[in-house]
């Protein structure tokens, strides 16, 4: 069954976001709230004050409020308790209101992990699922009043499949909007063998087994319905540095395990013909995986492309998934990214 997909943009920082690629996006992220004394708290926030401009310029254009990502902690504290659980939802609320969002997306990364260097505890498994629970009969009990639809989601790795097993996934999808798959950096630090951070599907020829669909099959067979999940594109790139002779690059040793370095962590850095060849860098393409990627016989970098996201949204469309989401806004000042998510989801 086909859909139409919506394309969300994270918004990371002091971007500022063009009229025009406001009128194509369905929605943007604006990343991020932190849980500051087991409250949410945006008093970092820069910038914030384009959402309004934007949405004149698309008056369907929803903003959410993301709240987390990688190294923010706080929250296996803030929601160990009911009293905790209730002052950090209603902060959250609070902050959704004064800002007029459309709705809170959840960025812990991750619950009863503590890789990211955040307190952990084996009870943030289900004790996120009672603060997601608290936000959502908040957010309800504020519709009655508005009749205003408010969105909840999450996001959640797809690097490792026990990030899978750290939520309670099945109740978690009977009351959220979306879950949105983080499908990128499937491949990250601790890898030291050269391959896609960010495809769509395996290649056979792989013997890791990462990607964009193992994942959403992951979670539809832990009760997800496929109808809420929201695959994930990178505008930026991974890599190898000191990777060991072959005639393309993928599946081979590497002396520096993925990273995403400075100079490659942008689409349109990676895609420029004069720094390509300045480089020495050769352009490939993974038909099995619908993944790019660049070799120059020392470095191998995996990234994202108009190619490959034009089958992205193609799939979401096939598998009736909610939508797109991409980090982050910044990496493509040409706009050709988005504009190939545009067109491939017109021309279905």
């Amino acid at each position: 069954m086909e859909r139409r997909p919506f394309i969300a943009a994270y918004l990371y920082g002091e971007t500022t976001v063009t009229p025009e690629d406001a009128k194509i996006l369905d929605r943007i992220n604006w990343a991020f709230g932190l849980c500051v004394d087991g409250k949410c708290s945006g008093a970092h926030w820069k910038g914030i004050g384009q959402l309004k401009t934007l949405k004149e310029a698309n008056p369907h254009l929803m903003t959410i409020l993301s709240i987390g990502g990688w190294g923010a902690g706080g929250y296996s504290d803030a929601v160990l308790t009911p009293q905790g659980r209730e002052k950090f939802a209603q902060s959250c609320i609070e902050l959704m209101l004064e800002y007029d969002f459309d709705g809170v997306d959840l960025d812990w990364e991750y619950p009863c992990c503590d890789d990211a260097g955040i307190d952990a505890r084996p009870e943030d498994k289900i004790n996120f699922t009672k603060m997601m629970w608290l936000l959502r009969a908040k957010m309800d009990a504020l519709t009655l009043l508005t009749n205003r639809k408010y969105h909840l989601s999450m996001a959640v790795g797809c690097g490792s499949v026990r990030y899978a097993h750290i939520m309670e996934l099945e109740e978690l999808g009977t009351f959220l909007d979306e879950i949105n798959l983080m499908s990128y950096d499937m491949r990250q630090g601790t890898s030291e063998i050269t391959g896609h951070h960010t495809n769509l599907f395996n290649n056979p020829a792989d013997t890791r087994v990462a990607s964009a669909k193992y994942a959403i099959d992951l979670f539809v067979e832990h009760g997800v319905p496929i109808e809420k999940l929201v695959i994930g594109a990178a505008f930026y790139g991974r890599g190898w540095t000191g990777v060991e002779a072959g005639e393309h690059g993928t599946g081979l040793h590497a002396k520096s395990a993925a990273r995403a370095y400075r100079e490659w962590n942008k689409y349109d850095k990676l895609t420029d013909p004069a720094w390509q060849k300045e480089n020495g860098f050769a352009r490939h393409w993974d038909d099995a995986a619908k993944a790019p990627y660049l070799y120059n016989g020392d470095i191998f970098i995996s990234y994202d492309d108009p190619e490959s996201v034009s089958h992205k949204i193609k799939y979401v469309m096939e598998r009736g998934m909610k939508g797109l989401m991409y980090w982050e806004y910044s990496g493509d000042k040409t706009g050709a990214m988005l504009r190939a998510m545009d067109e491939a989801r017109k021309n279905k």
